[in-house]
Protein backbone atom coordinates (compact mmCIF):
# COMPACT_ATOMS: atom_id res chain seq x y z
CA UNK A 1 0.00 0.00 0.00
CA UNK A 2 2.76 2.36 1.14
CA UNK A 3 4.51 1.91 -2.27
CA UNK A 4 1.66 2.39 -4.61
CA UNK A 5 0.98 5.89 -2.89
CA UNK A 6 4.58 6.70 -2.80
CA UNK A 7 4.51 5.74 -6.74
CA UNK A 8 1.31 8.27 -7.80
CA UNK A 9 3.16 10.77 -5.79
CA UNK A 10 6.13 10.77 -7.76
CA UNK A 11 4.59 10.15 -10.95
CA UNK A 12 2.34 13.29 -10.14
CA UNK A 13 5.50 15.01 -8.93
CA UNK A 14 7.17 13.68 -12.50
CA UNK A 15 4.35 14.90 -14.32
CA UNK A 16 4.12 18.53 -12.76
CA UNK A 17 7.20 19.16 -12.75
CA UNK A 18 7.20 17.95 -17.08
CA UNK A 19 4.41 20.18 -17.22
CA UNK A 20 6.34 23.13 -15.66
CA UNK A 21 9.15 22.63 -17.91
CA UNK A 22 7.50 22.77 -20.98
CA UNK A 23 5.50 25.79 -20.47
CA UNK A 24 6.32 29.23 -22.17
CA UNK A 25 8.01 31.39 -20.06
CA UNK A 26 5.32 33.97 -19.75
CA UNK A 27 2.75 31.10 -17.80
CA UNK A 28 5.24 30.65 -14.87
CA UNK A 29 5.68 34.54 -14.26
CA UNK A 30 3.44 36.16 -12.01
CA UNK A 31 0.36 37.37 -13.14
CA UNK A 32 0.08 40.91 -12.30
CA UNK A 33 2.22 44.19 -12.72
CA UNK A 34 2.27 45.94 -9.93
CA UNK A 35 4.35 48.22 -7.39
CA UNK A 36 4.45 49.25 -3.93
CA UNK A 37 5.91 52.76 -2.98
CA UNK A 38 5.97 53.47 0.50
CA UNK A 39 6.76 57.53 1.60
CA UNK A 40 7.52 57.66 4.88
CA UNK A 41 9.22 60.89 7.06
CA UNK A 42 12.57 59.92 9.22
CA UNK A 43 12.42 62.04 12.05
CA UNK A 44 15.69 62.34 12.94
CA UNK A 45 17.07 63.38 9.88
CA UNK A 46 13.96 65.55 9.07
CA UNK A 47 14.33 63.85 5.41
CA UNK A 48 11.42 62.35 3.29
CA UNK A 49 12.24 58.36 2.80
CA UNK A 50 10.72 56.49 -0.28
CA UNK A 51 11.07 52.74 -1.10
CA UNK A 52 10.19 51.81 -4.97
CA UNK A 53 9.18 47.58 -4.98
CA UNK A 54 9.48 46.00 -8.41
CA UNK A 55 9.20 42.62 -9.06
CA UNK A 56 11.89 41.03 -10.30
CA UNK A 57 10.27 39.55 -13.81
CA UNK A 58 8.88 42.96 -14.15
CA UNK A 59 12.29 45.24 -13.63
CA UNK A 60 14.06 42.91 -15.95
CA UNK A 61 11.63 43.37 -18.66
CA UNK A 62 11.25 47.07 -17.91
CA UNK A 63 15.06 47.06 -18.71
CA UNK A 64 14.91 45.32 -22.32
CA UNK A 65 12.42 47.56 -23.34
CA UNK A 66 14.10 51.01 -21.80
CA UNK A 67 17.35 49.94 -23.25
CA UNK A 68 17.08 47.18 -26.09
CA UNK A 69 20.68 45.88 -26.98
CA UNK A 70 22.07 46.72 -23.89
CA UNK A 71 21.65 43.81 -21.56
CA UNK A 72 20.72 46.01 -18.04
CA UNK A 73 19.77 43.66 -15.26
CA UNK A 74 18.21 44.47 -12.25
CA UNK A 75 21.38 42.64 -10.25
CA UNK A 76 23.81 45.31 -11.73
CA UNK A 77 24.38 48.90 -11.05
CA UNK A 78 24.02 50.06 -14.79
CA UNK A 79 20.27 48.37 -14.44
CA UNK A 80 19.59 50.10 -11.51
CA UNK A 81 20.64 53.05 -12.51
CA UNK A 82 18.27 52.82 -15.65
CA UNK A 83 15.03 52.45 -13.36
CA UNK A 84 16.32 55.03 -10.91
CA UNK A 85 15.85 56.97 -13.36
CA UNK A 86 12.80 55.89 -14.78
CA UNK A 87 11.51 56.73 -11.31
CA UNK A 88 12.65 60.53 -11.76
CA UNK A 89 10.94 61.06 -14.80
CA UNK A 90 7.37 58.69 -14.33
CA UNK A 91 6.86 60.14 -10.52
CA UNK A 92 5.57 63.63 -9.75
CA UNK A 93 5.72 64.82 -5.73
CA UNK A 94 4.23 68.07 -6.43
CA UNK A 95 4.30 71.01 -2.92
CA UNK A 96 1.51 73.00 -2.14
CA UNK A 97 2.98 76.12 -3.52
CA UNK A 98 3.89 74.52 -6.98
CA UNK A 99 7.75 73.36 -6.17
CA UNK A 100 8.44 69.87 -7.44
CA UNK A 101 10.60 67.78 -4.73
CA UNK A 102 13.21 66.36 -5.83
CA UNK A 103 14.16 63.02 -4.29
CA UNK A 104 17.73 61.57 -4.27
CA UNK A 105 18.76 58.26 -5.44
CA UNK A 106 19.60 56.22 -2.09
CA UNK A 107 20.25 52.32 -2.85
CA UNK A 108 18.73 49.48 -4.47
CA UNK A 109 18.77 46.10 -3.10
CA UNK A 110 17.13 42.85 -3.92
CA UNK A 111 14.67 41.49 -1.57
CA UNK A 112 12.80 38.28 -2.00
CA UNK A 113 11.55 37.96 -5.49
CA UNK A 114 11.73 41.91 -6.19
CA UNK A 115 13.75 44.71 -6.64
CA UNK A 116 13.69 47.66 -3.95
CA UNK A 117 15.11 51.25 -4.89
CA UNK A 118 15.71 53.81 -2.22
CA UNK A 119 14.95 57.62 -2.46
CA UNK A 120 14.95 60.15 0.05
CA UNK A 121 14.86 64.34 0.34
CA UNK A 122 14.58 67.30 2.64
CA UNK A 123 10.99 66.94 4.18
CA UNK A 124 9.57 70.17 3.04
CA UNK A 125 7.63 72.27 5.62
CA UNK A 126 4.17 73.12 3.86
CA UNK A 127 0.85 72.12 4.43
CA UNK A 128 -1.79 72.04 1.92
CA UNK A 129 -2.74 70.20 -1.04
CA UNK A 130 -0.02 67.83 -1.98
CA UNK A 131 -0.48 66.86 -5.95
CA UNK A 132 1.07 63.57 -6.64
CA UNK A 133 1.90 61.80 -10.32
CA UNK A 134 2.74 58.43 -11.09
CA UNK A 135 3.41 56.88 -14.64
CA UNK A 136 5.62 54.28 -13.52
CA UNK A 137 6.19 51.43 -16.49
CA UNK A 138 2.33 52.25 -17.48
CA UNK A 139 4.40 52.58 -21.02
CA UNK A 140 5.69 49.04 -20.45
CA UNK A 141 3.21 46.89 -19.13
CA UNK A 142 -0.58 47.82 -20.28
CA UNK A 143 -2.20 46.45 -16.99
CA UNK A 144 0.63 48.38 -14.86
CA UNK A 145 -1.08 49.42 -11.43
CA UNK A 146 1.43 51.15 -8.81
CA UNK A 147 0.13 51.28 -5.44
CA UNK A 148 1.69 54.14 -3.11
CA UNK A 149 1.82 54.00 0.86
CA UNK A 150 2.04 57.58 2.46
CA UNK A 151 2.72 57.26 5.79
CA UNK A 152 3.46 60.85 7.07
CA UNK A 153 3.36 62.35 10.93
CA UNK A 154 4.30 66.01 10.09
CA UNK A 155 2.56 66.82 8.00
CA UNK A 156 -0.23 64.31 9.52
CA UNK A 157 -1.05 62.03 6.28
CA UNK A 158 -1.90 58.27 5.92
CA UNK A 159 -3.31 56.95 2.73
CA UNK A 160 -3.46 54.61 0.09
CA UNK A 161 -3.44 55.28 -3.87
CA UNK A 162 -3.58 53.05 -6.89
CA UNK A 163 -2.88 54.49 -10.18
CA UNK A 164 -3.70 52.55 -12.52
CA UNK A 165 -4.75 53.88 -16.43
CA UNK A 166 -6.63 56.74 -16.50
CA UNK A 167 -6.14 57.56 -13.06
CA UNK A 168 -2.63 58.61 -12.20
CA UNK A 169 -3.17 61.76 -10.87
CA UNK A 170 -3.90 62.50 -6.63
CA UNK A 171 -4.10 65.27 -4.49
CA UNK A 172 -3.31 64.93 -0.81
CA UNK A 173 -4.52 67.39 1.52
CA UNK A 174 -1.90 68.18 4.36
CA UNK A 175 -3.07 69.63 7.49
CA UNK A 176 -0.68 71.41 10.26
CA UNK A 177 -0.35 69.71 13.67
Amino acid sequence: MMDVTRRRWMLGALALGTVGGLAPNGLLAHRAHVTLTRLSANRRTRRWEWSHSIHFHDAALALQRLAPGKDLQPVDAAGQARLMFELEQRFRWITPSGNQLQPQAVAAELQGDGLVLYQDCGAPDEVGSYEVECHLLHDIFEAQSNTVSIELVEPPLRRQLTATMPTTRFELRARGG
